[in-house]
C-alpha cells in the first residue's frame, strides 16, 4: 500500500478563503485534494528513481557480458581453421596422367624406339611430384590445417590438449615456425614440465623476439625455481610486449608485489 505523505499543519487548507469562511465539508475536500497531489509527485519520483536504477543496471550488465564474452569470441573466429589448399590434389592427377604416358604402344606400331626415350617419361611424373608433395607438407605445417594433437589454435583456449610430441613432430617439419614452439612450450608446461617450457620458450624467443607468452613461461619456470627478481623481469618483459594481452593481471600483480 502507498503510503499517504504526512501533511504539516502550517500547509492545511485556511479556514477563511476570500473572506468567505470554509465550511467543514469544502475544507475537508480541499485538504483530500491536496494530499492526494503530495502523493502523486511522490510516486512519480519514485517510479523515475527506480527507472534509472533499473536502466543503469541493464547497461552495467550489457557491459560486463559484452567485457567477459567479447575476447573469446573475437578468438575463436580469429582460430577458424583455413580450407586446405588443393595442392594435394596434384600427384593424385599426375599419377592417374602416368600410365596414359608410359604406356607402350603395340609392337607392330612401334619401329625402332629410342632406349632413352622411355626412362625420361616414366622419371617425369616422380620429378614433378616431389615438389609438390614438399609444398603440400609445408602448407600443412604452416597452418593451412591444423596439425592433429599440435593446433595452435588451442594455446590460450585449451593449453592442456597440446600433445608435445605432436608438436615436436611439426616443428621439426619447420624449425623456424615460432608459433610451434611456443606451443611445445605450452604443452610441456600444461604437462607439468616448467623447465622444459622455459626452454622452448627461450627458443621461441630466438626465432621471434615479440613472442610475448614466452616471457610468461619463462616467469612461471623462474618462480617455480625461486628466482623471483628474474620472474620479475620476465613478468614486465610481457607487460611491454602485450600490456593487454590474456595474462596481463597475473603479470601486473606480480610486478607490484615486488615494487612494494
Amino acid at each position: 500500500m502507498m503510503e499517504q505523505a504526512e501533511v504539516p499543519a502550517a500547509a492545511t487548507v485556511p479556514n477563511v478563503l476570500g473572506g468567505r469562511v470554509l465550511s467543514e465539508e469544502v475544507r475537508a475536500s480541499l485538504e483530500a485534494v491536496r494530499v492526494a497531489q503530495v502523493a502523486a509527485r511522490q510516486r512519480v519520483r519514485q517510479q523515475t528513481v527506480r527507472t534509472r536504477i533499473w536502466v543503469a543496471t541493464v547497461v552495467g550488465a550489457v557491459a560486463v557480458l559484452a567485457a567477459a564474452f567479447g575476447p573469446r569470441i573475437a578468438a575463436r573466429r580469429h582460430a577458424r581453421p583455413r580450407p586446405a589448399t588443393p595442392a594435394a590434389t596434384a600427384p593424385a592427377s599426375l599419377e592417374r596422367t602416368a600410365p596414359a604416358i608410359a604406356s607402350p604402344a603395340p609392337a607392330e606400331q612401334v619401329a625402332a624406339p629410342e632406349p632413352a626415350a622411355a626412362p625420361a617419361v616414366v622419371a617425369a611424373p616422380a620429378a614433378v611430384a616431389a615438389p609438390v608433395a614438399a609444398q603440400t607438407k609445408a602448407a600443412d605445417v604452416a597452418g593451412a590445417g591444423p596439425v592433429e594433437g599440435c593446433d595452435t589454435a588451442l594455446i590460450r583456449r585449451a593449453p592442456w590438449r597440446l600433445s608435445p610430441q605432436a608438436c615436436a613432430r611439426a616443428f621439426a617439419a619447420d624449425p623456424t615456425n615460432a608459433a610451434l614452439a611456443l606451443a611445445i612450450a605450452h604443452a610441456e608446461h600444461a604437462h607439468g614440465s616448467v623447465t622444459a617450457a622455459a626452454d622452448w620458450a627461450n627458443r621461441a624467443l630466438a626465432l621471434d623476439p615479440k613472442t610475448a607468452e614466452a616471457y610468461l613461461l619463462i616467469a612461471r619456470a623462474e618462480v617455480a625455481s625461486g628466482r623471483h627478481a628474474e620472474a620479475r623481469t620476465a613478468y614486465r618483459r610481457y607487460l611491454d610486449l602485450a600490456p593487454r594481452g590474456w595474462h596481463k593481471a597475473e603479470a601486473r600483480a606480480a610486478v607490484q608485489a615486488s615494487d612494494r
